[in-house]
């Protein structure tokens, strides 16, 4: 007759627990890490793209004279706002009712006497993005309001606006609301 000792079957399966317990919580660990890092790229190259794209239509469109364009860009969903500002006009302290760094980037443009030239960038982003946006020299539908900046409020990740080609620089002005 063979005896087993009960009490060391327990304990093994206690270890055998543990074991697949930290296992368990390793794999949620690192498949936490992998998801995370995944969803920042995504967003990152969400960005550029916004970026490049917004870059490249304004610099496309300025040399074509009258031409008219709708444009729809997206955006990383943590956006709010977008500003684009005329820095070769006469600085607006309005600005900084909607966008504060918008608005002392203006100023320093501005004082400095260089205007566009002065500053390295000329569209901003709220919350700031992590990289500054200049695109090519703009101008904005002054309305009777007479501002020389332009901020469109983004919406579930996406903003709509229209330019025309101006021969030196590009127009833009809000998308009229529909309704």
């Amino acid at each position: 007759m063979v005896f087993r000792d009960k009490k060391g079957i327990g304990v093994g399966q206690v270890f055998v627990f543990i074991v697949a317990a930290l296992s368990f919580a390793l794999i949620l660990m690192f498949g936490y890490r992998a998801i995370s890092g995944f969803l920042k790229s995504g967003e990152d190259v969400a960005f550029v793209q916004f970026k490049t794209g917004l870059e490249s239509d304004i610099k496309k469109i300025y040399t074509e004279f009258g031409s008219v364009r709708v444009e729809r860009y997206s955006t990383p969903v943590t956006y709010t706002q977008v500003c684009f500002v005329d820095l070769d006009k006469p600085y607006d302290p309005e600005l900084c009712q909607s966008d504060q760094v918008a608005c002392s980037v203006w100023e320093v443009a501005s004082t400095s006497g260089k205007g566009y030239d002065g500053v390295d960038e000329n569209v901003f982003l709220t919350p700031p993005a992590p990289v500054k946006i200049k695109v090519y020299k703009i101008s904005v539908e002054e309305e009777e309001d007479g501002k020389n900046f332009l901020c469109i409020p983004i919406k579930q990740g996406a903003f709509s606006m229209v330019m025309e080609g101006r021969g030196d620089k590009t127009l833009l002005s809000e998308l009229p609301s529909e309704g």
